[in-house]
């Protein structure tokens, strides 16, 4: 999925904050505060705090992608 989000990153520099996480190490509450049973898995954050989207599993750079323009169409 690397390769998927280095894209995203290109794609939405300076729009977007990506993070990326290890479910074993630092990411354990984030998996837990989003009840992630899984990964790769994705969440959208807006500034307030509000999950927008979430993905489990691979995904589609089509889904991430149009899932992102979505969430900075909304005011």
């Amino acid at each position: 999925m690397e390769p998927v989000v280095n894209e995203l990153e290109v794609n939405f520099d300076g729009q977007i904050d990506f993070r990326s996480l290890d479910a074993n190490a630092e990411g354990k509450a984030a998996f837990r505060a989003f009840q992630l049973r899984g990964h790769p898995a994705y969440v959208l954050i807006n500034p307030s705090g509000e999950v927008l989207w979430s993905g489990l599993g691979e995904q589609p750079l089509d889904n991430i992608k149009k899932a992102i323009e979505t969430a900075l169409e909304k005011p």
